[in-house]
Protein backbone atom coordinates (compact mmCIF):
# COMPACT_ATOMS: atom_id res chain seq x y z
CA UNK A 1 0.00 0.00 0.00
CA UNK A 2 1.52 3.49 -1.14
CA UNK A 3 0.65 6.44 -0.01
CA UNK A 4 1.48 9.17 -1.66
CA UNK A 5 0.85 13.25 -2.13
CA UNK A 6 -0.96 15.15 -5.39
CA UNK A 7 -1.16 18.57 -5.83
CA UNK A 8 -3.92 20.36 -8.25
CA UNK A 9 -5.10 24.12 -9.50
CA UNK A 10 -6.61 24.55 -6.02
CA UNK A 11 -3.36 24.07 -4.01
CA UNK A 12 -1.36 26.66 -6.28
CA UNK A 13 -3.47 29.12 -6.26
CA UNK A 14 -3.51 28.75 -2.68
CA UNK A 15 -0.01 28.36 -2.47
CA UNK A 16 0.26 31.51 -4.60
CA UNK A 17 -2.09 33.39 -2.08
CA UNK A 18 0.29 32.02 0.64
CA UNK A 19 3.53 33.97 -0.97
CA UNK A 20 1.34 37.13 -2.10
CA UNK A 21 0.52 37.62 1.96
CA UNK A 22 3.60 36.54 2.92
CA UNK A 23 6.04 38.59 1.37
CA UNK A 24 4.51 42.11 2.72
CA UNK A 25 3.83 40.49 6.33
CA UNK A 26 7.82 39.87 6.05
CA UNK A 27 8.56 43.37 4.96
CA UNK A 28 6.00 45.62 6.35
CA UNK A 29 6.02 43.87 9.60
CA UNK A 30 2.43 44.04 9.60
CA UNK A 31 0.44 41.87 12.65
CA UNK A 32 -2.39 41.41 10.57
CA UNK A 33 -0.53 40.28 7.82
CA UNK A 34 1.01 38.01 10.23
CA UNK A 35 -2.18 36.94 11.32
CA UNK A 36 -3.91 36.04 7.71
CA UNK A 37 -0.09 34.28 7.12
CA UNK A 38 -0.34 32.00 9.83
CA UNK A 39 -3.81 30.75 8.98
CA UNK A 40 -3.49 30.16 5.26
CA UNK A 41 -0.17 28.13 6.71
CA UNK A 42 -2.28 26.44 9.65
CA UNK A 43 -5.08 25.47 6.74
CA UNK A 44 -1.85 24.30 4.53
CA UNK A 45 -0.68 22.37 7.44
CA UNK A 46 -4.29 20.72 8.33
CA UNK A 47 -5.01 20.01 4.55
CA UNK A 48 -1.24 17.39 4.59
CA UNK A 49 -1.86 15.94 8.11
CA UNK A 50 -5.38 15.31 8.30
CA UNK A 51 -5.80 12.84 5.30
CA UNK A 52 -2.31 11.13 5.93
CA UNK A 53 -3.79 10.09 9.40
CA UNK A 54 -7.28 9.56 7.82
CA UNK A 55 -5.78 7.06 5.13
CA UNK A 56 -3.48 5.15 7.21
CA UNK A 57 -4.85 1.96 8.91
CA UNK A 58 -7.82 1.53 6.32
CA UNK A 59 -7.97 -1.79 4.79
CA UNK A 60 -9.86 -1.71 1.15
CA UNK A 61 -10.87 -5.00 -0.74
CA UNK A 62 -12.90 -5.21 -4.10
CA UNK A 63 -15.50 -7.99 -3.91
CA UNK A 64 -15.83 -10.78 -6.59
CA UNK A 65 -17.68 -8.60 -9.44
CA UNK A 66 -20.31 -10.42 -11.33
CA UNK A 67 -20.48 -10.60 -14.53
CA UNK A 68 -21.60 -7.99 -16.72
CA UNK A 69 -23.43 -7.48 -20.42
CA UNK A 70 -22.56 -4.84 -22.99
CA UNK A 71 -25.83 -2.86 -21.88
CA UNK A 72 -26.16 -3.36 -18.82
CA UNK A 73 -24.57 -1.73 -15.97
CA UNK A 74 -21.91 -3.48 -13.91
CA UNK A 75 -22.06 -2.95 -10.69
CA UNK A 76 -18.29 -3.19 -8.99
CA UNK A 77 -18.57 -3.10 -4.79
CA UNK A 78 -15.79 -2.05 -2.53
CA UNK A 79 -15.22 -2.49 1.41
CA UNK A 80 -13.30 -0.18 3.20
CA UNK A 81 -12.69 -0.83 7.01
CA UNK A 82 -11.31 1.80 9.16
CA UNK A 83 -8.96 0.12 11.55
CA UNK A 84 -8.54 3.11 13.33
CA UNK A 85 -10.36 3.56 17.11
CA UNK A 86 -10.14 7.68 17.26
CA UNK A 87 -9.84 8.91 13.79
CA UNK A 88 -12.69 8.43 11.56
CA UNK A 89 -12.51 8.73 7.95
CA UNK A 90 -14.37 11.18 5.28
CA UNK A 91 -14.57 11.88 1.13
CA UNK A 92 -13.04 8.78 -0.02
CA UNK A 93 -13.10 8.55 -3.88
CA UNK A 94 -12.03 4.66 -5.15
CA UNK A 95 -11.49 4.11 -8.81
CA UNK A 96 -9.68 1.29 -10.25
CA UNK A 97 -6.62 2.13 -12.03
CA UNK A 98 -5.95 1.23 -15.94
CA UNK A 99 -3.44 -1.18 -17.15
CA UNK A 100 -1.65 -1.55 -20.27
CA UNK A 101 -3.32 -5.25 -21.35
CA UNK A 102 -5.28 -6.22 -24.00
CA UNK A 103 -7.68 -7.48 -21.20
CA UNK A 104 -7.98 -4.21 -19.20
CA UNK A 105 -10.98 -3.09 -17.81
CA UNK A 106 -10.85 0.11 -19.67
CA UNK A 107 -10.83 -1.39 -23.07
CA UNK A 108 -14.31 -2.53 -22.33
CA UNK A 109 -15.87 -0.28 -20.12
CA UNK A 110 -16.02 3.13 -19.56
CA UNK A 111 -14.58 4.63 -15.98
CA UNK A 112 -16.50 5.12 -13.24
CA UNK A 113 -15.97 5.98 -9.67
CA UNK A 114 -17.11 4.87 -6.14
CA UNK A 115 -17.90 7.81 -3.33
CA UNK A 116 -18.04 7.08 0.57
CA UNK A 117 -18.80 9.82 2.70
CA UNK A 118 -17.65 8.77 5.95
CA UNK A 119 -16.54 5.69 7.98
CA UNK A 120 -16.94 5.63 11.82
CA UNK A 121 -14.06 4.43 13.82
CA UNK A 122 -13.96 0.54 13.58
CA UNK A 123 -16.42 0.78 10.68
CA UNK A 124 -16.96 -0.97 7.46
CA UNK A 125 -18.68 0.83 4.78
CA UNK A 126 -19.81 -0.44 1.18
CA UNK A 127 -19.14 1.78 -1.71
CA UNK A 128 -20.18 0.77 -5.26
CA UNK A 129 -19.06 1.94 -8.69
CA UNK A 130 -21.21 1.47 -11.66
CA UNK A 131 -19.50 0.62 -14.86
CA UNK A 132 -20.91 0.41 -18.36
CA UNK A 133 -19.18 -2.12 -20.42
CA UNK A 134 -19.27 -1.31 -24.43
CA UNK A 135 -18.03 -4.64 -25.50
CA UNK A 136 -17.36 -8.28 -24.63
CA UNK A 137 -14.79 -9.81 -23.48
CA UNK A 138 -12.25 -10.53 -20.14
CA UNK A 139 -12.30 -7.50 -18.03
CA UNK A 140 -8.98 -7.47 -16.00
CA UNK A 141 -8.74 -5.26 -12.32
CA UNK A 142 -5.49 -4.82 -10.62
CA UNK A 143 -5.16 -1.87 -8.72
CA UNK A 144 -7.46 0.00 -6.44
CA UNK A 145 -7.05 4.01 -6.01
CA UNK A 146 -8.31 5.34 -3.13
CA UNK A 147 -8.31 9.37 -2.50
CA UNK A 148 -9.15 12.52 0.15
CA UNK A 149 -8.91 16.12 -0.54
CA UNK A 150 -10.67 16.41 3.11
CA UNK A 151 -10.95 18.64 4.93
CA UNK A 152 -10.19 22.02 2.66
CA UNK A 153 -10.21 20.49 -1.15
CA UNK A 154 -6.53 21.85 -1.58
CA UNK A 155 -4.24 18.22 -1.70
CA UNK A 156 -5.45 15.10 -3.14
CA UNK A 157 -4.36 12.27 -1.00
CA UNK A 158 -4.20 8.89 -2.36
CA UNK A 159 -3.07 5.57 -1.31
CA UNK A 160 -3.22 2.52 -4.21
CA UNK A 161 -3.85 -1.08 -3.36
CA UNK A 162 -3.05 -4.14 -5.70
CA UNK A 163 -5.91 -6.75 -6.20
CA UNK A 164 -5.63 -8.69 -9.10
CA UNK A 165 -8.93 -9.64 -10.23
CA UNK A 166 -11.30 -10.55 -13.66
CA UNK A 167 -14.63 -11.06 -14.73
CA UNK A 168 -16.65 -11.57 -18.18
CA UNK A 169 -18.58 -9.37 -20.32
CA UNK A 170 -21.33 -11.01 -21.92
CA UNK A 171 -22.30 -10.46 -25.84
CA UNK A 172 -25.36 -7.87 -26.21
CA UNK A 173 -28.37 -9.48 -26.94
CA UNK A 174 -30.91 -8.20 -29.06
CA UNK A 175 -35.26 -9.46 -29.09
CA UNK A 176 -35.73 -11.40 -31.70
CA UNK A 177 -38.50 -11.17 -34.16
CA UNK A 178 -41.76 -12.83 -32.51
CA UNK A 179 -42.23 -16.88 -34.52
CA UNK A 180 -38.07 -17.26 -35.42
CA UNK A 181 -38.04 -20.25 -32.46
CA UNK A 182 -40.93 -21.85 -33.31
CA UNK A 183 -39.21 -21.87 -37.09
CA UNK A 184 -36.32 -22.86 -35.85
CA UNK A 185 -37.82 -26.40 -33.86
CA UNK A 186 -40.65 -27.66 -36.33
CA UNK A 187 -42.92 -29.46 -34.71
CA UNK A 188 -42.79 -33.35 -34.39
CA UNK A 189 -39.29 -35.70 -33.26
CA UNK A 190 -37.96 -32.06 -32.78
CA UNK A 191 -40.75 -30.32 -31.26
CA UNK A 192 -42.46 -31.12 -27.42
CA UNK A 193 -42.07 -34.57 -26.64
CA UNK A 194 -42.30 -37.55 -23.76
CA UNK A 195 -39.08 -38.18 -21.87
CA UNK A 196 -38.29 -41.93 -20.47
CA UNK A 197 -39.11 -40.33 -16.78
CA UNK A 198 -42.06 -40.23 -14.40
CA UNK A 199 -43.53 -36.75 -14.14
CA UNK A 200 -46.04 -33.96 -13.78
CA UNK A 201 -46.98 -33.93 -17.38
CA UNK A 202 -50.61 -34.92 -18.65
CA UNK A 203 -48.97 -38.01 -21.06
CA UNK A 204 -50.02 -41.46 -19.77
CA UNK A 205 -46.54 -43.51 -18.94
CA UNK A 206 -48.20 -46.39 -16.76
CA UNK A 207 -49.67 -48.12 -13.77
CA UNK A 208 -48.18 -48.54 -10.45
CA UNK A 209 -49.37 -49.86 -6.93
CA UNK A 210 -50.99 -46.84 -4.59
CA UNK A 211 -48.57 -45.51 -2.39
CA UNK A 212 -49.99 -43.18 0.96
CA UNK A 213 -50.40 -39.71 0.26
CA UNK A 214 -51.57 -40.32 -3.89
CA UNK A 215 -54.41 -38.37 -4.54
CA UNK A 216 -57.39 -39.65 -5.27
CA UNK A 217 -58.38 -38.45 -8.57
CA UNK A 218 -54.78 -40.38 -10.15
CA UNK A 219 -56.60 -43.84 -8.90
CA UNK A 220 -57.34 -45.87 -12.14
CA UNK A 221 -60.77 -47.33 -11.08
CA UNK A 222 -61.27 -49.67 -13.86
CA UNK A 223 -57.49 -51.64 -12.95
CA UNK A 224 -58.37 -51.18 -9.40
CA UNK A 225 -62.16 -53.34 -9.86
CA UNK A 226 -60.47 -55.75 -11.91
CA UNK A 227 -57.24 -56.92 -9.49
CA UNK A 228 -58.91 -55.57 -6.83
CA UNK A 229 -56.16 -53.41 -5.13
CA UNK A 230 -55.67 -49.89 -5.81
CA UNK A 231 -53.49 -49.19 -8.50
CA UNK A 232 -52.52 -45.28 -9.41
CA UNK A 233 -51.82 -43.66 -12.58
CA UNK A 234 -48.07 -42.43 -13.57
CA UNK A 235 -47.89 -39.45 -15.83
CA UNK A 236 -44.65 -38.78 -18.11
CA UNK A 237 -42.65 -35.99 -17.46
CA UNK A 238 -42.16 -33.69 -20.79
CA UNK A 239 -39.42 -33.25 -22.75
CA UNK A 240 -38.88 -29.31 -24.04
CA UNK A 241 -38.17 -28.85 -27.37
CA UNK A 242 -34.12 -28.63 -28.15
CA UNK A 243 -31.89 -26.55 -29.81
CA UNK A 244 -28.11 -26.24 -30.81
CA UNK A 245 -26.20 -23.26 -31.95
CA UNK A 246 -23.31 -23.42 -34.03
CA UNK A 247 -21.17 -20.67 -34.06
CA UNK A 248 -18.60 -21.13 -37.46
CA UNK A 249 -15.43 -19.10 -36.49
CA UNK A 250 -13.51 -21.72 -39.01
CA UNK A 251 -12.62 -18.93 -41.08
CA UNK A 252 -9.97 -16.77 -39.52
CA UNK A 253 -11.05 -12.66 -39.38
CA UNK A 254 -8.85 -11.82 -42.54
CA UNK A 255 -9.78 -14.02 -44.82
CA UNK A 256 -13.61 -13.12 -44.70
CA UNK A 257 -15.58 -11.30 -47.09
CA UNK A 258 -16.56 -7.84 -45.91
CA UNK A 259 -20.12 -6.42 -46.48
CA UNK A 260 -18.68 -3.30 -48.27
CA UNK A 261 -22.17 -1.89 -48.75
CA UNK A 262 -22.81 -1.93 -45.20
CA UNK A 263 -19.11 -0.58 -44.40
CA UNK A 264 -18.67 -3.54 -42.55
CA UNK A 265 -15.23 -5.32 -41.77
CA UNK A 266 -14.52 -8.83 -41.19
CA UNK A 267 -14.15 -8.19 -37.14
CA UNK A 268 -17.71 -6.56 -36.99
CA UNK A 269 -19.26 -9.05 -38.97
CA UNK A 270 -17.63 -11.66 -36.22
CA UNK A 271 -18.83 -9.48 -33.76
CA UNK A 272 -22.50 -9.39 -35.18
CA UNK A 273 -22.49 -13.44 -34.98
CA UNK A 274 -21.56 -13.28 -32.10
CA UNK A 275 -24.39 -10.88 -30.61
CA UNK A 276 -27.07 -13.13 -33.23
CA UNK A 277 -25.66 -16.59 -31.12
CA UNK A 278 -26.23 -15.12 -27.91
CA UNK A 279 -29.53 -13.32 -28.64
CA UNK A 280 -30.94 -16.78 -29.97
CA UNK A 281 -29.54 -18.73 -26.60
CA UNK A 282 -31.06 -15.85 -24.25
CA UNK A 283 -34.51 -16.00 -26.69
CA UNK A 284 -34.42 -19.79 -26.38
CA UNK A 285 -33.60 -20.45 -22.55
CA UNK A 286 -36.34 -17.35 -21.89
CA UNK A 287 -38.76 -19.85 -23.99
CA UNK A 288 -38.33 -23.20 -21.96
CA UNK A 289 -35.95 -24.36 -24.79
CA UNK A 290 -32.90 -26.66 -23.36
CA UNK A 291 -30.12 -25.16 -25.72
CA UNK A 292 -26.26 -26.26 -26.71
CA UNK A 293 -23.38 -24.28 -28.09
CA UNK A 294 -20.84 -25.23 -30.68
CA UNK A 295 -17.77 -23.33 -31.88
CA UNK A 296 -15.73 -24.74 -34.51
CA UNK A 297 -12.60 -22.89 -35.16
CA UNK A 298 -11.88 -21.93 -31.65
CA UNK A 299 -11.02 -24.84 -29.88
CA UNK A 300 -13.96 -24.88 -27.12
CA UNK A 301 -15.60 -28.12 -26.36
CA UNK A 302 -18.98 -28.32 -27.54
CA UNK A 303 -21.69 -27.96 -24.43
CA UNK A 304 -24.66 -29.91 -24.54
CA UNK A 305 -28.25 -29.03 -24.26
CA UNK A 306 -29.32 -27.98 -20.70
CA UNK A 307 -31.79 -25.42 -19.54
CA UNK A 308 -30.90 -23.68 -16.62
CA UNK A 309 -29.83 -20.22 -15.49
CA UNK A 310 -26.34 -21.63 -14.88
CA UNK A 311 -25.98 -23.40 -18.39
CA UNK A 312 -27.03 -20.33 -20.14
CA UNK A 313 -24.24 -18.09 -18.18
CA UNK A 314 -21.95 -20.97 -18.71
CA UNK A 315 -22.93 -20.51 -22.75
CA UNK A 316 -22.70 -16.77 -22.48
CA UNK A 317 -19.01 -17.15 -20.42
CA UNK A 318 -17.95 -18.72 -23.46
CA UNK A 319 -19.37 -16.71 -25.83
CA UNK A 320 -17.90 -13.90 -23.94
CA UNK A 321 -14.10 -15.55 -23.96
CA UNK A 322 -13.68 -15.91 -27.52
CA UNK A 323 -10.61 -14.53 -29.20
CA UNK A 324 -10.92 -13.48 -32.37
CA UNK A 325 -6.71 -12.93 -32.63
CA UNK A 326 -6.21 -16.44 -32.08
CA UNK A 327 -5.01 -18.85 -34.17
CA UNK A 328 -8.17 -21.34 -35.26
CA UNK A 329 -8.57 -24.59 -35.48
CA UNK A 330 -10.35 -26.70 -38.05
CA UNK A 331 -11.56 -30.11 -36.41
CA UNK A 332 -11.59 -33.11 -38.47
CA UNK A 333 -13.19 -35.53 -35.45
CA UNK A 334 -16.34 -37.27 -35.67
CA UNK A 335 -19.59 -34.84 -34.89
CA UNK A 336 -22.70 -35.93 -33.40
CA UNK A 337 -24.79 -33.22 -34.30
CA UNK A 338 -26.69 -35.22 -37.38
CA UNK A 339 -27.90 -37.66 -34.36
CA UNK A 340 -28.63 -35.22 -32.41
CA UNK A 341 -33.01 -35.03 -31.77
CA UNK A 342 -32.68 -31.14 -31.99
CA UNK A 343 -33.22 -28.21 -33.93
CA UNK A 344 -29.94 -26.92 -35.34
CA UNK A 345 -29.28 -22.87 -36.51
CA UNK A 346 -25.77 -22.43 -38.24
CA UNK A 347 -24.51 -18.53 -38.01
CA UNK A 348 -21.13 -17.49 -39.65
CA UNK A 349 -19.59 -14.53 -40.20
CA UNK A 350 -20.24 -13.85 -43.50
CA UNK A 351 -20.41 -16.68 -46.21
CA UNK A 352 -22.43 -19.56 -45.17
CA UNK A 353 -20.64 -22.86 -45.23
CA UNK A 354 -23.17 -25.88 -45.11
CA UNK A 355 -21.82 -28.11 -42.24
CA UNK A 356 -23.94 -31.41 -42.33
CA UNK A 357 -26.10 -33.14 -44.14
CA UNK A 358 -29.46 -32.36 -42.49
CA UNK A 359 -32.13 -31.05 -44.44
CA UNK A 360 -33.90 -28.62 -41.84
CA UNK A 361 -30.54 -27.05 -40.73
CA UNK A 362 -31.01 -22.85 -40.86
CA UNK A 363 -28.16 -20.91 -41.57
CA UNK A 364 -27.56 -17.27 -40.84
CA UNK A 365 -25.26 -14.98 -41.33
CA UNK A 366 -24.02 -11.50 -39.20
CA UNK A 367 -25.63 -9.39 -41.35
CA UNK A 368 -29.01 -11.39 -40.33
CA UNK A 369 -28.79 -9.85 -37.07
CA UNK A 370 -30.58 -6.34 -38.51
CA UNK A 371 -33.23 -8.46 -39.98
CA UNK A 372 -33.83 -10.86 -37.22
CA UNK A 373 -33.81 -8.72 -34.32
CA UNK A 374 -37.08 -5.95 -33.10
CA UNK A 375 -34.60 -4.26 -30.94
CA UNK A 376 -31.58 -4.27 -28.15
CA UNK A 377 -32.00 -5.80 -25.08
CA UNK A 378 -30.59 -3.30 -22.17
CA UNK A 379 -30.37 -0.28 -20.46
CA UNK A 380 -29.15 1.71 -23.59
CA UNK A 381 -30.70 1.98 -26.88
CA UNK A 382 -28.83 1.18 -30.20
CA UNK A 383 -30.73 1.73 -33.81
CA UNK A 384 -30.02 -0.43 -36.44
CA UNK A 385 -28.80 3.08 -38.48
CA UNK A 386 -26.38 3.11 -35.91
CA UNK A 387 -24.93 -0.54 -35.54
CA UNK A 388 -22.46 -0.55 -37.84
CA UNK A 389 -20.86 2.71 -36.00
CA UNK A 390 -21.90 1.13 -32.53
CA UNK A 391 -20.53 -2.15 -33.81
CA UNK A 392 -16.56 -0.14 -34.58
CA UNK A 393 -16.91 1.45 -31.34
CA UNK A 394 -17.12 -2.07 -29.64
CA UNK A 395 -14.49 -3.53 -31.15
CA UNK A 396 -12.16 -0.56 -30.56
CA UNK A 397 -11.75 1.00 -34.37
CA UNK A 398 -12.62 4.18 -32.87
CA UNK A 399 -14.91 6.09 -30.64
CA UNK A 400 -15.78 9.13 -33.47
CA UNK A 401 -17.47 6.54 -35.97
CA UNK A 402 -20.34 6.33 -33.05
Amino acid sequence: MIQRLRSHLPFLFYLGLTIVIAVPAMSNQNNLLFWVFGVLVAGLTLSIVIPFWMLRGLEIRRLDPQHGAVGEPLNVRYVVKNRKWLVPVFNLHLEDQPLDHPRSWQKLMKPARAWIMHIGPGDSVHGDAVYWPKRRGEARFCQVRVRTSFPFGLVKRTITVAQDQHTLIFPRLFELRRGLLSSLTPIGLLGMRVSQHTGSGDDYYGLREYRPGDSLRRIAWKRTAQIGELVCIEHANPSPPKIRVVLDLTTPTDQLQSSRAEGLSGKQLEEMAISLAASIVHAAHESGYEVGLSLPGTGVAQIAMRHSKWHVNKIMAALASIDLGAQRIVSTGPTLLDAERAGLVVISPARVTPMTSREDVLYFTGLHLKTLAVGALGWETVTYASLPAYESVMNGEGEEAA
